[in-house]
């Protein structure tokens, strides 16, 4: 079996904060990502504030104030001049991170701990052991990007392989693999991803009263449009007769509607008449299964709404 990165990446992380939480006297540790502009929670060991799939606005977090300078280790956030204007220091009393590296370098997320009541006197934190490990995250990090590249490139050129006959767009084989991949990013290293689910309006009527062959070609007009209006970071495929899917990386949940939006319009300018639902995954809230259903009944009630 090949090795797979996002696999140890997750074991380390989670066995990480699960021994930071057992040894040290700060109740949750997390490993976190961040990204546009917000600190997701990927990996948690929780007891009291922090919960996976948590979002915070990054200039808003503890994290953000750490990563610029700060202090690493808080003792009482409420007496510390860096950290007491925060709203967090409501209930936060007690903090420690360190950043954690991905494999360009670039700040990936944030090694961190917490609890509701600040440290005691006589209660310590090894911040030389704080630093170790999370430099151990970003080198696990690295190697499991790297492990997972080539895995990655050729698991994705046998799943766009997979495509529709009728459009070249990737069939529900291909769709299926990309998702997968997608699932398995978002659960270990929080890579935003969303979906959304497209159904053509009015086929049935365009076979019935013009034959087939212009039912295909509307099928193929759809797919030329909804293709080209995507980014090199979306897969679109045609998920069934009238309906097509689209996986889009890179896109948090508060850039989704503005993200789908661009379909939408295509559609509308090329004289197409469709239904479109779209949802943003989310780790430990929201699998890519999850937001496919959710993107489903979105876009059945825009249709019946539309009728």
């Amino acid at each position: 079996m090949p090795l797979n990165g996002a696999q140890a990446f997750s074991e380390s992380s989670e066995r990480v904060v699960a021994y930071l939480n057992a040894h040290t006297p700060l109740a949750d540790w997390s490993v976190s990502r961040v990204v546009h502009g917000e600190q997701v929670h990927v990996h948690v060991h929780q007891e009291q504030l922090l919960s996976t799939g948590a979002r915070i606005d990054w200039n808003e977090s503890f994290c953000s104030r750490m990563a610029s300078g700060a202090a690493h280790v808080v003792r009482d956030s409420r007496a510390d001049p860096d950290y007491s204007d925060l709203g967090a220091s409501e209930y936060v009393g007690a903090y420690a991170g360190y950043t954690i590296s991905d494999d360009r370098g670039e700040m990936f997320g944030v090694l961190c701990g917490v609890r509701p009541e600040p440290l005691s006197d006589d209660e310590q934190l090894d911040e030389q052991l704080l630093n170790l490990l999370s430099d151990l995250l970003s080198t696990q990090l690295e190697l499991a990007r790297g492990i997972d590249r080539e895995r990655r490139r050729i698991e994705m050129s046998e799943a766009l392989a997979n495509t529709d006959a009728l459009t070249g767009l990737l069939n529900r084989r291909g769709w299926d693999a990309i998702v997968a991949d997608a699932q398995e990013r978002l659960e270990s290293f929080g890579d935003a991803v969303a979906v959304a689910i497209v159904d053509l309006d009015g086929l049935k009527q365009v076979n019935d009263t013009l034959g087939h062959a212009a039912g295909d070609d509307l099928i193929v007009r759809a797919a030329r449009t909804l293709r080209e209006a995507g980014t090199t970071a979306c897969h679109v495929a045609r998920y069934g007769g009238d309906e097509f899917t689209i996986l889009a990386n890179g896109v948090v949940p508060s850039q989704a509607a503005t993200f789908f939006e661009t379909f939408d319009a295509a559609l509308e300018s090329a004289g197409i008449a469709a239904s479109c639902g779209f949802a943003a995954a989310e780790p430990g809230l929201a699998s890519l299964a999850d937001c496919l259903s959710t993107a489903d009944r979105m876009m059945y009630q825009r249709k019946h709404g539309a009728r």
